[in-house]
């Protein structure tokens, strides 16, 4: 649509949605610093329990796990930002949230004797679609950037 054809109904639905995304940034950010409190909690009480100064491996895979999912909160922020400024979804950033996501999923996910092999298949299979997915992505965009 061209400025010259924004009739006022436009105009007021695009301050809304600008409300919207800048609401939802904001929730996100308060999500992202409890997430940040929370790992930083954690820590200190597994740091503390005895024994004092060592964890186990199911604790570091739990602050591993929290790590990924700050950092998954920073880039949705990340992509927030890029809406509100350009007014576009960056694809290769969402890409990017969906495949530290799973790895997430696959760091934290426990494997025993119990455990459903086609669940640990579909997260393969989720994650190298995804990586895919990011690697035609990534090369459209390079392909685009080069000189004619």
């Amino acid at each position: 649509m061209t400025g010259a054809n924004k009739t006022p109904k436009d105009e007021y639905l695009n301050k809304f949605q600008k409300i919207i995304i800048a609401i939802l940034a904001w929730i996100m950010a308060m999500v992202v610093l409890l997430a940040i409190v929370d790992l930083i909690y954690v820590l200190a009480m597994d740091l503390i329990s005895p024994p004092i100064g060592r964890l186990d491996i199911s604790e570091l895979v739990s602050i591993f796990g929290s790590i990924l999912l700050v950092l998954m909160g920073v880039e949705l922020l990340e992509t927030f930002k890029t809406y509100q400024l350009h007014n576009t979804i960056n694809v290769q950033m969402v890409l990017l949230v969906a495949l530290t996501a799973m790895s997430r999923k696959l760091i934290i996910l426990e494997l025993n004797e119990n455990s459903n092999n086609v669940n640990l298949l579909g997260v393969a299979a989720i994650i190298i679609a995804l990586a895919a997915g990011y690697y035609l992505v990534r090369k459209g965009r390079s392909e685009e950037e080069k000189p004619a």
